[in-house]
């Protein structure tokens, strides 16, 4: 095992030391099959005519359904591996005909305790984007202590679950704009100058006080309202379920945000959050909790991302990125169906780097005979599993989802949220939470890791109970680190969990 240290100063120069550990050896004795052919590093896009077999079957009403079942059996194949696995895929009601699709891997017949593990994925993703995850089952399935359940959500809006529509009358397609800033910068943009490839720390800015606050009374209610959408969805399928409490809950990006919203405002119904690259977590400019004096005069910015000063990305952004989030983005999963076979090969095209990118971390770390701890391994990075997950995501994309809109209610152009997850944490009393708190980012994440870092810091610095507030990183991922990095992934959530038996 490699230890990798990292030294990062902060805005008052003290040291932060992170570890971020290389755990990809699997240490297992498993001997790969005669016939395994390990796969290439660059996987080929596809054609035109397999372009249009996808969407010509993507027209199916039952398309997404049956992805979902060839991606299970993929990933978890009946095979001697997995004799004592099930999976069980199944629709749980929530209220007023509204649902969440989920896929359940758990072991057969056993009368231990259980526990249950939840996933929730981000924005542009179904429960299928974790099917490299499936087999953090091999990790869990030999306690002697209890049977873990490990269920696959598809968000509210999402995949195969339902997609209602927030009751507030102020949502619409028409997206209104964040506060009006004015950004006062004389330096021309060097982007080796900037502040962790993102962040440029310019003169200053201005508001306008009225509008401001006109910005805050908007935008408050319709949030409350979000919030309520979405984290009464998971409590509602957790009740349906037949649930106490969630043991593990477990979210990423659009859906760690709110599984963090969902662990703070029913804090007694969740025993562990583990948050994975969550979106919307840093405090910034826009922020409708935002306690500073706002006033017309020339303020001086600020790179801390605990600071209401803090711009994020606003000074690198160009109109024509703003006008894009406004008008452009929100409508081009509903189109992409429009453009045949030439969509689907442009949203392989975007994904097929993402996805083959870990046969080079395979590759790196000393090839499937050093990382692979059982059969499940072996279709990992293989031209079928990623041409699979592709077409899953492809057809739940354009199926349509509400939150194509509501995203951008969240989020402001600079992908921060007007609601920081911060917020949430550091305004709620410390005494009554009882859950332990783990923030994970990739090594490469575009996400603001720092914030993540000094939010578990701001918390520690609180606690005066037992909970555990950690942060760390999944070497060599981005933000998608469960895909770019799924070993690491599985192992240290395995971790958190058999650690605590």
């Amino acid at each position: 095992m490699l230890r990798l240290q990292i030294l990062r100063c902060n805005q008052s120069r003290s040291r932060i030391t992170i570890y971020r550990l290389f755990t990809l050896k699997s240490g297992s004795k498993y001997t790969l099959p005669k016939d395994y052919v390990q796969n290439k590093e660059s996987i080929k896009a596809i054609s035109l005519k397999e372009g249009w077999e996808i969407w010509k079957n993507s027209l199916s009403s039952k398309r997404l359904d049956n992805l979902q079942g060839e991606l299970i059996k993929l990933m978890l194949p009946n095979s001697k591996e997995n004799e004592n696995i099930e999976t069980i895929q199944r629709r749980i009601p929530i209220d007023n005909n509204d649902y969440i699709n989920t896929v359940t891997i758990r072991r057969k017949n056993d009368e231990l305790p259980i526990k249950h593990v939840v996933f929730i994925h981000g924005y542009g993703a179904s429960l299928g984007c974790f099917a490299r995850n499936f087999k953090i089952i091999d990790e869990l399935k030999n306690s002697e202590k209890f049977n873990y359940h490990i269920h696959f959500l598809d968000n509210i809006t999402f995949g195969l679950s339902s997609n209602p529509s927030i009751p507030n009358d102020n949502i619409s397609w028409r997206i209104p704009s964040a506060a009006r800033l004015k950004l006062i910068d004389n330096e021309p943009t060097d982007p080796k100058k900037l502040y962790k490839k993102y962040y440029k720390l310019i003169d200053g800015y201005q508001l306008d006080p009225e509008n401001y606050k006109e910005y805050q009374e908007h935008f408050k209610p319709i949030l409350e309202d979000m919030e309520n959408f979405y984290t009464g969805a998971i409590d509602r399928w957790r009740k349906n379920l037949g649930l106490e409490k969630i043991d593990y809950l477990i979210g990423h990006s659009f859906g760690a945000y709110w599984c963090g919203s969902y662990s703070i405002k029913s804090f007694d119904k969740v025993s562990n959050l583990i948050l994975l690259s969550p979106v919307g977590l840093e405090r910034n400019i826009m922020a409708i909790t935002n306690t500073d004096e706002i006033t017309n005069k020339n303020e001086r910015p600020t790179l801390d991302p605990t600071s209401y000063k803090f711009l994020s990305r606003f000074p690198i952004l160009s109109r024509n990125h703003i006008l894009n989030w406004y008008y452009k983005i929100p409508y081009l999963p509903r189109i992409l169906k429009f453009l045949g076979p030439f969509g689907v090969q442009y949203y392989f095209k975007m994904w097929l780097s993402k996805l083959s990118k870990i046969n080079k971390l395979i590759k790196k770390h000393g090839g499937p005979q050093k990382i692979f701890q059982n059969s499940n391994d072996l279709v990992i990075g293989s031209q079928k599993e990623i041409n699979l997950i592709i077409e899953y995501l492809y057809n739940s994309i354009t199926n349509g989802t509400n939150s194509d809109i509501y995203v951008k209610y969240l989020l402001t152009p600079a992908t921060v949220s007007k609601w920081p997850l911060m917020d949430k944490f550091l305004n709620a009393d410390l005494n009554k939470i009882s859950f332990n708190t783990f923030v994970f980012y990739g090594q490469y994440d575009f996400m603001n890791s720092e914030a993540g870092e000094k939010m578990i810091k701001k918390l520690n610095e609180k606690n005066t109970s037992k909970i555990k507030f950690e942060y760390d990183e999944i070497a060599e991922g981005g933000h998608n680190l469960y895909i770019d990095n799924p070993f690491d992934t599985n192992k240290k959530i395995a971790e958190i969990i058999l650690n605590q038996e």
